[in-house]
């Protein structure tokens, strides 16, 4: 027992004199962070949820024309946060669709081909030739580094087939479309 003894403390003492029987290698990683501070946040909320066309007769598509608009309102409100910074607040409309005749016309897999939803920024019923909200359309609601005060867009929705191209091959059937409004900075 005393040399088994005697033969553990003589390596140990071998090995706190030298370090380690086995030194190993040294291996490090970095990890990067970044992060966006912004200055808040706003409450966006629509007046409707679905907005109904109703049955538009196939003969009613005619080019360059907006048929059955109908209007719905974004409200941005609530906003809250600390004035300063780079960043702008607005808001990005974005949903599928197709350039159509040089109009956006919103749309979603499988509606009745050439036909589409035009959207126009509006107060009031707007004529075809108005420009047209398109697919990331952004909304600017103040300066770099302000913080939005309440306020409400109108738009106005209506089935379209564009122009001449467009409307010489509608089909019939369903027409559906989805917006997706979100407030951010830029």
């Amino acid at each position: 027992m005393r040399s088994a003894q005697r033969y553990l403390k003589a390596a140990l003492a071998v090995m706190l004199a030298g370090g380690g029987a086995v030194s190993a290698p040294v291996q490090a990683v970095t990890l990067d962070f970044s992060a966006v501070l912004t200055n808040g946040t706003c409450t966006l909320s629509l007046d409707k949820s679905t907005l109904p066309l109703g049955v538009i007769a196939k003969s009613q598509l005619r080019p360059n024309q907006l048929v059955a608009p109908q209007p719905f309102t974004l409200s941005v409100q609530d906003c809250t946060g600390t004035a300063g910074g780079s960043l702008k607040p607005v808001v990005t409309i974005a949903g599928t669709g197709t350039t159509q005749d040089s109009k956006w016309l919103f749309r979603n897999a499988g509606s009745a081909a050439n036909t589409g939803i035009l959207v126009i920024q509006s107060a009031t019923v707007p004529d075809y030739s108005q420009p047209e909200v398109k697919n990331n359309s952004v909304i600017s609601l103040a300066n770099p580094g302000q913080i939005p005060v309440n306020q409400t867009f109108t738009f106005y929705a209506g089935a379209s087939c564009g122009g001449s191209t467009g409307c010489a091959t509608v089909a019939t059937g369903d027409v559906t479309a989805t917006l997706m409004f979100t407030f951010l900075y830029q």
